[in-house]
């Protein structure tokens, strides 16, 4: 498709003025206008160019998928009142408000938990709208250490392919809502150990390929990144994004890692591209 010119602006003119104007009259916005049209424009395509999929909030099912390895044991987040956390137990903490939030928005909605121990994932507990049973198993996953520097992501793709079944898209029926779709969100604690995502593996091919499965990242990474392998491994986690997921970083910093929780409540067949997203309040343009 042809993105179209930015139409031009029109003035009414008097029968004057008309008479001696040939033509059309386009008159130059400050380039600040200029620039907010552009935006809108891109941010129309982009959306124009996302598959045909129903907006509804259809129920989920979402994997909760936790890493349970962290680096430093004396790191710490801080609340305004002085009170700590240690990572796993502000995961545990921010886990909790989402499931919360997110129930009392659909309580059809239901919830799987994996952790990432060591070099292996672990499938905890299957899909359950029950918010007592996913609770008390997050309340009892303990931390664990890691001195592998690598941590192969087709483990995880394994063992989403037997554990879950994916609502397949069909062109003809593309109007019709599935019955539920798949969101894997996954928080990753590490800052030394790089994720491999194997770009040839077949069935991670085939989940990218699904308009009805969804992930979505939350690195939680130390501060000192220059010490870490931050960047690398957030780097690393973008493969899993195949366009569509929303993907978040942040460090020992309370306050931003509930604003990223509370941003990924968003129904994936309802939000916009993360890059055309805006939270800001009032009207900008």
């Amino acid at each position: 498709m042809d993105i179209p010119d930015l139409l031009t602006t029109y003035v009414p003119q008097s029968d004057s003025e008309q008479s001696n104007t040939s033509g059309p009259v386009t008159i130059n916005l400050p380039s600040s206008e200029n620039e907010d049209f552009a935006e809108l424009q891109e941010q129309a395509m982009a959306n124009f160019q996302k598959p045909n999929v129903p907006n509804i909030n259809v129920p989920e099912k979402i994997i909760l998928c936790l890493d349970v390895c962290y680096d430093n044991h004396k790191s710490l987040y801080r609340l305004g009142d002085g009170t700590t956390f240690t990572p796993i137990n502000m995961m545990k903490r921010v886990l909790d408000f989402f499931l919360h939030s997110k129930h009392a928005i659909n309580k059809k909605s239901e919830f799987a938990v994996v952790i990432l121990k060591g070099t292996e994932p672990c499938w905890l507990q299957n899909f359950t709208s029950n918010l007592k049973d996913i609770v008390n198993i997050i309340d009892y996953i303990t931390p664990d250490d890691c001195d592998s520097e690598t941590f192969d992501f087709k483990k995880l793709f394994q063992l989403i392919k037997q554990k879950v079944e994916i609502p397949e898209y069909k062109d003809g029926e593309c109007i019709q809502p599935p019955p539920y779709v798949v969101r894997m969100i996954v928080m990753y604690g590490r800052s030394s150990c790089i994720p491999i995502i194997p770009q040839d593996d077949v069935y991670f091919n085939f989940l990218k390929k699904q308009l009805y499965f969804y992930i979505d990242i939350l690195l939680a990474h130390e501060e000192e990144c220059s010490v870490y392998k931050c960047e690398e491994i957030y780097d690393a986690l973008q493969d899993l994004d195949n366009g569509y997921s929303y993907v978040y970083e942040v460090s020992r910093n309370a306050t931003k890692i509930h604003d990223c929780i509370a941003k990924l409540l968003a129904h994936p067949l309802q939000r916009p591209l993360q890059k055309n997203t805006d939270y800001a309040f009032g009207t900008k343009y």
